[in-house]
């Protein structure tokens, strides 16, 4: 997105970056602590994110809730939650978006991790699914894109996006149709799509560490989240599993169709009735949505 957050929108960001200022915040579910490379132990947030969470708006405009699926104006590009494809990493669902047209875009964005340094972040990355039906380079696949502040705030300017593509990574594994594949962008290779402190001409593709070093104050801006487009045209690609690691804690949003119970106090309380199963189906009381529980923990 060409927007400026820095110039314009930055008292709106201020206002979504705060999960509490939106009514309907994705639901957090914290898991069980595990080790993460440089801390000893961390906690992890998994949030399920939904149709209900998100808003739909034309790109460069200022987000009006935590999470915004941008496109451009009268453009056919699409982005859905939806069941599949084959086995996601987590849950039964996926964000999958549909770029017919070489000049398509879509960007699902998140807003809570503003003001967040670089130099704190130690874990990005992703799972991602390309369509075989898909008519676009084989190459492609939804990036991640963070917007930036990377002279800090506390000096004028400096906005620009970092990408984090795949097929910059050859190291992590070549693409495929058909698949599920996971990518990590700590460490990774990343591009601006500005010129930076070590990027005098853009772009340039350097190491995540490299990017960091040479920016030290730099911050997260606007948008965290995945993006596709342009240049993708006929590409159909679903993305789950966001991850976003910040010093001893961890984000990963897992994108769903549904909203499913993950515990029995989640029922509680009449929360049953603004649950489903993975298939969909309600839950015709607090019992039964207990009992599902039950059973999914079983299997697991």
């Amino acid at each position: 997105m060409g927007l400026s957050f820095k110039i314009a929108g930055a008292t709106a960001l201020a206002a979504i970056a705060a999960c509490s200022t939106d009514a309907t915040a994705p639901t957090t579910a914290k898991s069980s602590d595990f080790a993460v490379t440089g801390a000893s132990t961390a906690s992890s947030h998994t949030v399920v994110v939904t149709e209900g969470d998100i808003a739909r708006q034309i790109e460069d405009t200022p987000p009006t809730r935590s999470w915004v699926f941008y496109t451009r104006a009268a453009s056919p590009a699409t982005g859905a939650f939806v069941i599949g494809p084959s086995t996601p990493p987590l849950g039964v669902g996926s964000f999958e978006m549909n770029t017919p047209l070489a000049t398509d875009k879509g960007t699902l964005f998140n807003y809570d991790h503003v003001g967040t340094r670089l130099t704190d972040i130690n874990a990005i990355g992703y799972s991602t699914y390309r369509d075989p039906a898909s008519t676009a380079p084989a190459v492609q696949l939804p990036s991640i894109n963070i917007e930036v502040d990377y002279n800090g705030p506390n000096a004028a300017g400096g906005y620009t996006s970092l990408v984090f593509e795949p097929v910059y990574n050859p190291d992590e594994g070549a693409i495929q149709s058909g698949v599920w594949q996971t990518w990590s962008g700590v460490p990774g290779i990343w591009w601006s799509t500005r010129p930076i402190n070590g990027c005098a001409v853009s772009p340039c593709y350097q190491q995540w560490s490299d990017i960091v070093a040479a920016n030290p104050d730099a911050t997260i801006l606007g948008g965290f989240g995945v993006n596709q487009g342009s240049g993708s045209g006929g590409l159909i690609a679903a993305t789950d599993a966001l991850t976003l690691g910040v010093n001893g804690s961890r984000w990963i949003y897992n994108f769903e169709p549904f909203r499913t119970p993950l515990t029995k106090d989640d029922c509680k309380n009449g929360g049953w009735q603004n649950l489903t199963a993975a298939d969909g189906s309600h839950f015709k009381n607090q019992g039964q949505c207990i009992k599902y529980v039950n059973k999914t923990a079983h299997e697991g």
